[in-house]
């Protein structure tokens, strides 16, 4: 790597926007499309793009600000803070209103969900905690959101705890009762083609609940439901069966149990 590239790719971790993403998923995206792109400017956009798309559309700085507002408000009595800080990450904004629901619903075919595994979790191991899912490990690329769960899981005495990992470069290898992969799956595929099938082939827990969102983050349906559906039937593992599927709010969730 040149003294150009080098420079390129120091700013764009040493920036505010990414500050709190996981460096080697910084790197590898600025790596990835350096090989793509012949001019370091276009590599350069590109890369910044990407990271948005996997990340920066679901949380930015202001909104992560606010979050730790609420959840202080929230630790010291507030209980209406408790949902303004879920509305400040973009999936447990949507979900809000029906997660307690949502996770009722999915787990209710489970014989067991003590501990739960939260892949590309956002904030939402707050939730469950809050629903009395006290033992989960939250995995992140984005260091801010872990952050502030531990601060949370610390202060209410939860096993609950989260840290900041790659799941494409570094895929987990936690043994739970279940594990969650939240409107996750096609944000990985667009990163590597396979890594959705790959992830649920490797993944070591019983059951699976994996989810698509039915509508945009703009707000528009434009047929994303049924889209989801065939695209989740091309990628099911053999290894896994469908034991539940439902839509609720804007959310279609397939429960899994591995074979």
């Amino acid at each position: 790597m040149d003294n150009k590239t080098e420079k390129a790719l120091t700013d764009i971790l040493s920036s505010k926007k990414y500050a709190d993403i996981y460096p080697d998923t910084v790197k590898n995206a600025f790596i990835e499309q350096t090989k793509r792109h012949g001019k370091l400017k276009d590599a350069d956009k590109a890369a910044r793009a990407h990271l948005h798309a996997i990340t920066g559309a679901f949380i930015s700085p202001d909104e992560l600000k606010d979050a730790k507002k609420a959840v202080r408000e929230w630790m010291e009595g507030d209980e209406d803070a408790f949902f303004r800080a879920m509305k400040s990450h973009s999936s447990t904004r949507e979900r809000a209103d029906i997660a307690e629901n949502l996770f009722a619903r999915a787990f209710s075919v489970c014989e067991k969900t003590r501990t739960i595994l939260d892949l590309a979790c956002g904030i939402n191991p707050i939730f469950l905690g809050k629903m009395g899912y006290t033992d989960v490990l939250g995995l992140d690329i984005h260091a801010g959101c872990a952050n502030l769960i531990n601060e949370c899981a610390e202060f209410f005495g939860w096993k609950t705890r989260a840290r900041t990992q790659d799941l494409i470069l570094n895929p987990p290898e936690e043994e739970t009762d279940i594990t969650l992969m939240m409107k996750l799956l096609p944000v990985l595929e667009t990163q590597k083609a396979g890594a959705a099938k790959a992830l649920m082939e490797s993944v070591k827990s019983r059951y699976i609940l994996v989810s698509f969102p039915t509508q945009t983050l703009g707000g528009k349906k434009i047929g994303m439901e049924n889209h989801y559906r065939s695209w989740f039937e091309l990628r099911l593992p053999d290894t896994a069966r469908v034991i539940d599927n439902f839509t609720m709010g804007n959310e279609l969730v397939y429960m899994l149990e591995r074979k």
